[in-house]
């Protein structure tokens, strides 16, 4: 009887002794922890903090550079019993520089995320607000040489490490601009982004400026897209000859477009 008595303490024992162990890895110095992850093989040569404090688990680095993109005042801190769950929950937030010390341009990005053993990304939040040129650059868009800044507003987004699940919020291009062969302004431009039965959709419309945009974005489950639009120019000549290029406009003076393909295709997923 005592040993099935003693024997009943040893699952507690167990938790007691898996609980020390986690929280000794995450009050590990962060610090020392980048070290380690630096010097072993696997580490990427794109990544690379100064300034590091805290710890694994709460923690902050003064500079950042990622993919060759600078960042400031990084910030992040793990929730712990996301990993029973099977996940790396985190909460993070940085600052771009200024571009322009006059101008004060620069920029910020938060959230609340969620890393699944399955290659799932979860955000419970995202909040950002980044110069075009930027987001550009990761979508491999350089050519376009973007202007404005784009605000994110989003919450319950899953990325299944395929396609697109799920998504809430509104997306917001502030004014927006491409050049190609001359500069193009296109005014505000906004993605409305709900969840339905069919997957993800998003409404497009216009604040009003030169470019007149309205469309529906689908993204299927199985990583598909369909567009249906129309646009056109609002008392902007140039920008009336670039859109010629995309069809000719019908009796309302408006071009209709319609797009459908797999977002592998463009790069955007994994398979195909």
């Amino acid at each position: 009887m005592k040993f099935i008595t003693r024997f009943q303490y040893l699952p507690l024992l167990a938790f007691g002794l898996l609980a020390y162990l986690v929280a000794l890895v995450l009050s590990f110095p962060a610090e020392r922890a980048y070290s380690h992850w630096q010097a072993s093989e696997n580490a990427p040569n794109n990544i690379a903090l100064s300034g590091i404090s805290g710890s694994v688990w709460s923690g902050k680095a003064a500079m950042a550079v990622i993919q060759g993109q600078p960042l400031e005042k990084v910030e992040w801190s793990l929730r712990p019993w996301s990993l029973l769950l099977g996940q790396v929950g985190l909460n993070w937030h940085f600052q771009l520089p200024p571009e322009n010390e006059k101008k004060g341009q620069g920029g910020y990005g938060k959230g609340s995320t969620a890393l699944g053993l399955d290659g799932s990304v979860a955000f419970s939040t995202l909040e950002a607000r980044l110069p075009a040129r930027v987001i550009a650059r990761v979508a491999k868009a350089d050519a376009l040489r973007p202007t404005g800044s784009v605000g994110l507003n989003l919450h319950d987004v899953l990325w299944d490490g395929q396609s697109l699940r799920s998504a809430e919020g509104r997306i917001v291009w502030n004014g927006a601009g491409i050049s190609l062969l001359k500069p193009l302004s296109l005014g505000d431009q906004v993605i409305a982004l709900e969840t339905s039965d069919d997957g993800v959709k998003g409404v497009l419309s216009d604040g009003g400026g030169p470019l007149s945009l309205d469309g529906l974005l689908t993204l299927s489950p199985e990583g598909q897209y369909e567009f249906s639009g129309s646009l056109a120019a609002r008392n902007a000549p140039d920008l009336e000859r670039a859109l010629s290029s995309l069809g000719r406009p019908g009796a309302d003076g408006r071009i209709k477009l319609k797009r459908s393909g797999s977002l592998a295709s463009l790069g955007l997923a994994a398979g195909g």
